[in-house]
C-alpha cells in the first residue's frame, strides 16, 4: 500500500510531504511525493496529515463493565479517535480483595481475541504479595506497575478498593523494579491522610460543588507525594511515571525531581488542559485528582508546550451518565476520552495556542512508546515502524457527540463542543480499522503488546 500525497508529521524528522509505503505491516518507505513504486494498493491523502498512530497511556478497561466487552468497544473508540496503541491500568475491579494476577494469560486471550487495535497491559500493585510477583509479571511482558499512594484506608473504600502498600513496600518494589533497564513505576500521587481531613472540612463546611472537590483533595497533598516518590524512585534507581498531574504545585515538583534525577516522565490529562474547578459540567467532571483552578491549567499548558510534561493520557472509563448523579460526593470519579484525545489537543493544543504538529506527534505518540518500551516498533512513522497511522485532517470542524465516539459510555465532557482537526482515517499495522469516523476493521485486529 502506498499513501500518497499526504503530509508526514514524524515526531523526530517533523513535517513534509511525503509518499509512505507500508509492507507487511511495517512502514517500508518514505517517499518523495510522486515516486514510482509498485503497489497493490494506493489511497490518495492529499491535504490529510499523517500522524503516528495515538498511544494512550492511561486508561482503566474493565473498570465497570466485564474486561472483555471493555476490550472490544473501547479499543473501537480508540480506533475511531486515532488511537492504535492502548494501555490499561488493570487490576480486579469486580472484587476489593486483591489478588495475584494468576489470570494475566486470560486477559491477554481476551485481547488477542477481541481489541480493534494494540493492547498493552500496567498490573496495580496492591498488597506485598502482589509486589513480590514483579518479575514473573516481567516475563509474561508486564513491565510496568501502578502504585497507588492515594486510596488507603478510608479513601480507598470511595472507589470500592483495597490498598495495603505503604511506603516501605512501594520503596521495595522500586529496588526490584531497578534492576530492570525496561520496569517502570507509575504512581498516582495524593496524601490520604490529609484527604481525609480535607473530606470531612468540606462536607462540615456544607460544600458540595466541584471547587469543593478541589479543595477536598489539594494540590500540594498531590505535590507532596510526588517529591517523595521522585526521592525514593532516585534512592532505588527505577524508572518513574508521574500519572494525571494536574495542578502547578505538582508539575513544578515534578520538574523539580526530574532535574536532580532524569529517568522521570510526567503526564497529564486532556481535562486538566480544558475544565476548571468552575466548569458548567459540575459533578461531570469529577475526577481523582480533580480539575483544579485557572492558574494550574494556564501552568500545566505552560509545560506542555516547553515539553516538560512529555505525554498525554486521558484517564479513559467507560462509565454511563447514571454514575455522575447527584452532588459532587455522591457522583463517582471518571469519565470516557479516548477518542476525543487527539481532537482536542488540535484544536486546544495547535490552533489555539501554536503548538506544533511534531510536539504533538511526540506527546500523543514518541513519548509514550519511549516510556513504556515500544520503540523501535511504535510510536513514529520511520522506516521499520509498524504502520500506525492516523490520517488527520487538520481543518475538519465536528460537534461532538458520544453516539458517534463508539465507547459503551453514554456521555463526553466535549459533548457539545466544536472541535477542529479530526482523523478520517485509521491504520493499524497497515489495515484501514477506520474510516469517516466508523469502524471498518474487525475485532481480533488488534494484539497484546508484550514489553
Amino acid at each position: 500500500m502506498i499513501l500518497r500525497n499526504g503530509i508526514v508529521v514524524d515526531p523526530l524528522d517533523g513535517a513534509r510531504p511525503a509518499d509512505l509505503a507500508i509492507s507487511n505491516g511495517v512502514i517500508a518507505a518514505i517517499l518523495q511525493p510522486g515516486s514510482e513504486a509498485a503497489s497493490r494498493r494506493q489511497i490518495d491523502v492529499s491535504g490529510k496529515y499523517l500522524f503516528p498512530g495515538i498511544i494512550e497511556p492511561h486508561t482503566h478497561i474493565g473498570f465497570l463493565n466485564d474486561f472483555d466487552a471493555d476490550v472490544t468497544s473501547e479499543s473501537a473508540s480508540a480506533a475511531i479517535g486515532g488511537v492504535t496503541t492502548v494501555f490499561s491500568f488493570h487490576r480486579h475491579y469486580k472484587s476489593a480483595e486483591p489478588k495475584p494476577y494468576d489470570d494475566l494469560p486470560e486477559l491477554i486471550g481476551a485481547i488477542d481475541a477481541g481489541a480493534h487495535v494494540d493492547m498493552a497491559l500496567h498490573l496495580g500493585m496492591l498488597t506485598e504479595d502482589q509486589t513480590g510477583e514483579i518479575e514473573k509479571y516481567i516475563d509474561q511482558g508486564v513491565s510496568s506497575f501502578k502504585f497507588y499512594m492515594a486510596y488507603r484506608g478510608e479513601d480507598g473504600k470511595t472507589v470500592g478498593m483495597i490498598n495495603d502498600i505503604d511506603d516501605g513496600v512501594m520503596f521495595d518494589a522500586f529496588t526490584t523494579l531497578g534492576r530492570f533497564d525496561h520496569a517502570v513505576a507509575c504512581v498516582h500521587c495524593e496524601n490520604t491522610e490529609i484527604i481525609g481531613r480535607r473530606v470531612r472540612a468540606a462536607k462540615a463546611a456544607g460544600r458540595a460543588d466541584l471547587a469543593a472537590w478541589n479543595a477536598a483533595r489539594p494540590s500540594f497533598a498531590e505535590a507532596e507525594h510526588v517529591r517523595r516518590a521522585g526521592y525514593f524512585a532516585e534512592e532505588a534507581g527505577c524508572n518513574l511515571y508521574y500519572v494525571h498531574i494536574g495542578a502547578q504545585k505538582s508539575v513544578d515538583e515534578a520538574i523539580l525531581q526530574k532535574a536532580r534525577y532524569d529517568r522521570i516522565t510526567i503526564e497529564t490529562c486532556p481535562h486538566y488542559l480544558t475544565l476548571t474547578e468552575t466548569s458548567a459540567l459540575g459533578p461531570m467532571a469529577k475526577v481523582n485528582p480533580p480539575v483544579r483552578a485557572q492558574a494550574d491549567q494556564d501552568r500545566i499548558w505552560e509545560t506542555v508546550l516547553s515539553g516538560e510534561i512529555e505525554t498525554i493520557g486521558t484517564d479513559h472509563c467507560a462509565m454511563p451518565r447514571t454514575r455522575k448523579a447527584g452532588d459532587i460526593w455522591q457522583a463517582s470519579p471518571g469519565f470516557p476520552g479516548m477518542a476525543t484525545m487527539l481532537p482536542v489537543m488540535l484544536h486546544h493544543g495547535h490552533h489555539k495556542r501554536g503548538m506544533g504538529l511534531q510536539e504533538i506527534a511526540k506527546a500523543l505518540s514518541y513519548n509514550a512508546a519511549k516510556a513504556f518500551n515500544l520503540l523501535p516498533r511504535k510510536g513514529a512513522l520511520q522506516v521499520g515502524f509498524d504502520a500506525d497511522i492516523a490520517v488527520v485532517d487538520l481543518e475538519m470542524e465536528q460537534t461532538v457527540t458520544p453516539e458517534a465516539l463508539g465507547s459503551s459510555a453514554d456521555f463526553s465532557l466535549q459533548e457539545g463542543e466544536v472541535l477542529k482537526g479530526w482523523p478520517v482515517m485509521t491504520l493499524l499495522r497497515g489495515k484501514l480499522v477506520a474510516e469517516g469516523g466508523r469502524v471498518v476493521g474487525s475485532a481480533g485486529d488488534g494484539a497484546y503488546l508484550a514489553r
